[in-house]
């Protein structure tokens, strides 16, 4: 029996004739209003048809208020997805001139300027708009990222201490400057600031797993079994786990418990192994 249709494009993720022929009417259609576009432009970009989307939200653009700048936002957006810089930067620098006040225009041109290496030029956007809206956790922690990509890190964690100051429950928040605090070796305060996201999300097992990496670095072993154990136990699932656990466990010389670990860890995956192999490194540990 030959496969069907839709066995082949369950198999390749191809769309099926159904789902063409709905996209072709999304790519024929008109809102009737500026928030129908914008939805026909973000259903075409879920699509990966870009020039409908740059169509609808045009269109969105001319329906709008002109000092209403965010459907001219998405186009922009849009623009980048498809690696059109010009248009984009173009469409970010209107808005700016119809909104002065706005940051998601800096925002948008800090990101284009970063995807070229102009991190001073992509830092000045950013700062410009905590200047604006210095109460908005987003933009500190976007300027810290932009930050530590620049290699900026004490500058970097500055920004993110900002952010935590502005939205101090939010774990996401505390795990950046825990991560970005491993990186620069100072595992003791990375703990405190992973400490506090687990408190606030004690259900997330990768906190435990990167609290494992901070607990290693201080030389604190014991905990950082307990740690990726107790990571293990909220997802055993993850092989992951076990795997990390029996080398931990070997390098402390507790072999015949790290041999069952290894065991469980059987069912890993090639993204498994390449996790382990980055663990390590940040751990120390020759392989």
């Amino acid at each position: 029996m030959e496969p069907s249709f839709k066995t082949i494009a369950d198999l390749f993720a191809a769309p099926q004739p159904d789902q063409l022929e709905v996209r072709e009417e999304r790519r024929k259609r008109e809102g009737k209003d500026a928030s129908e576009s914008d939805e026909l432009g973000r259903q075409s970009l879920n699509d990966g048809d870009l020039e409908a989307a740059i169509k609808h939200f045009r269109r969105a653009v001319e329906q709008r208020d002109p000092n209403d700048i965010s459907s001219r936002i998405d186009l922009a957006g849009a623009y980048a997805y498809g690696d059109d810089a010009p248009q984009a930067m173009r469409q970010y620098e209107k808005a700016l001139r119809l909104k002065g006040e706005a940051v998601e225009p800096l925002v948008g041109i800090s990101e284009l300027y970063v995807r070229y290496g102009r991190f001073r030029d992509a830092i000045q956007q950013l700062e410009d708009a905590v200047e604006r809206e210095p109460g908005n956790p987003y933009l500190h922690i976007k300027l810290a990222e932009t930050l530590r990509e620049a290699g900026e890190k004490r500058r970097a964690l500055r920004a993110a201490q900002n952010a935590v100051v502005a939205k101090p429950d939010d774990p996401f928040y505390h795990y950046w400057i825990g991560d970005l605090l491993i990186v620069m070796k100072q595992y003791d305060d990375a703990l405190e600031s992973l400490r506090a996201a687990i408190e606030l999300s004690p259900g997330d097992d990768f906190l435990y797993l990167r609290a494992t990496v901070a607990f290693w670095g201080a030389g604190r072993r014991q905990e950082a079994i307990k740690s990726l154990r107790l990571a293990s136990d909220l997802d055993p699932n993850k092989h992951v786990y076990h795997g990390l656990l029996g080398i931990l466990l070997d390098e402390m010389g507790q072999h015949e418990d790290a041999q069952q670990e290894s065991d469980r860890a059987g069912k890993m995956d090639r993204y498994d192994h390449d996790t382990i192999g980055r663990l390590m490194d940040e751990m120390g540990i020759e392989a």
